[in-house]
């Protein structure tokens, strides 16, 4: 076990220098993006729609921004793949924002050309300059294009990278920390602090990167531990979250899939009931929502192991697993100790959807449990002999 530690260790300290590539963006291209965005969001008694065009992981960290928007602007909407543009499309009150790692990805090429057709404002983050979003953004006239030099699932290149980090990690993680990190920059320049070197998005990439750094400290007898508990197994695996933590958590199930596990998203329809044998994996920073408590207890009542992903040594959680004398089971990622107070206590909510901290706190867990379940990834495909060629196929 002690060579997957290595793999752990190398795949984080690889991610952390994803963050940092985020700092080499020109500067005026973000200011610019950023602009942008406010003139979208700049409060008026209209009713304003964002459509989020993308699919898969991808998709999954622009929902997180998308998220953002919708807790911080009452009257901002946001749409995605399943509503259709033509629905919601009202004239000179919409934005697209699209995210495609190879810029070939049809679904999202169909909708970025159904708002072209009705002449909206469109917004593409991309890694292929060659790709067929790019071409079709970059050529009209209220199109943006953001190139990010990261590599996607498409890459063929045979370096480290395709190890630590397989099936498009860099790209995605970069749209994740990019986008919040552009968030916080946003709200400055709402409040009319407009600086063209963006000073809050590269303190907020520099925080997500000095967080995220924290996690290749993590107590390796522990990790190993956990590894050799997660790894070997035949059962199920079902994962959870809510809120943006649950965007990470069906991330995180996607990637089970690739490395040909049985897994299932804890509230899809199709979702079986836990039994012996199956692993319940819920990601929560705080470790006290109602619905983790709830498919934990449910879990260990069926013989189920429980392994939750989490910021908070002394949720309510992590309580219940100590008492089955499953401490062991339970991942808690570091934080720098300014945010440890926010991941503290027992204090639960009936639903996370009531919460004002859930809501409006910095996503630094998020990123934190990002990078995690990456660098698990990694040491699974070692564990299991799975090389990214395989992980391809299983891709949808």
């Amino acid at each position: 076990m002690s060579g997957l530690i290595k793999t752990f260790q190398e795949a984080t300290l690889l991610q952390c220098g994803f963050l940092e590539k985020l700092l080499d963006l020109d500067m005026a291209s973000v200011a610019a993006f950023s602009d942008s965005m406010v003139d979208f969001l700049r409060p008026s008694p209209d009713n304003k729609f964002v459509y989020g065009l993308a699919a898969g992981r991808s998709a999954l960290a622009l929902y997180s921004f998308l998220q953002l928007i919708q807790n911080h602007f009452d009257n901002v909407f946001p749409f995605t793949l399943e509503d259709p543009v033509q629905r919601h499309y009202r004239k000179g009150k919409n934005l697209g924002i699209a995210i495609s790692g190879s810029g070939e990805t049809q679904a999202v090429n169909k909708y970025i050309s159904d708002i072209i057709t009705l002449g909206g404002d469109i917004k593409l983050i991309t890694a292929n300059e060659n790709g067929t979003a790019y071409k079709m953004v970059s050529e009209y006239e209220r199109g943006s294009v953001l190139v990010f030099t990261a590599r996607t699932k498409q890459s063929t290149d045979k370096d480290t990278r395709s190890r630590l980090s397989p099936m498009g990690t860099e790209f995605e993680l970069q749209v994740l920390a990019f986008l919040n990190a552009l968030f916080a920059d946003v709200q400055s320049r709402l409040k009319g602090v407009c600086d063209p070197a963006c000073p809050e998005y590269r303190t907020t990439i520099k925080d997500f990167e000095q967080n995220a750094r924290l996690i290749s400290q993590m107590d390796p007898e522990h990790l190993e531990n956990w590894f050799g508990r997660l790894l070997p197994r035949s059962g199920r695996y079902i994962i959870g979250g809510v809120g943006r933590s649950g965007l990470v958590a069906r991330a995180f199930e996607m990637r089970f899939t690739h490395l040909n596990k049985i897994s299932y998203w804890e509230r899809d329809f199709n979702t079986p009931s836990f039994q012996i044998g199956d692993v319940y994996i819920p990601i929560t920073g705080i470790g006290n929502t109602y619905e983790a408590l709830e498919g934990t207890a449910t879990a260990l009542s069926k013989g189920a192991d429980v392994m939750p992903i989490t910021a908070n040594p002394s949720s309510r959680q992590v309580m219940m697993l100590k008492k089955h004398g499953k401490e062991k089971d339970i991942a808690v990622i570091p934080v720098k100790p300014e945010y440890r107070e926010l991941f503290s206590g027992d204090t639960s909510s009936t639903t996370w959807l009531m919460s004002e901290y859930t809501k409006f706190r910095n996503p630094i867990f998020e990123i934190n449990a990002s990078v995690f379940t990456n660098s698990v990834v990694a040491v699974g495909a070692e564990f299991l002999g799975i090389l990214e060629t395989g992980m391809r196929r299983m891709h949808v």
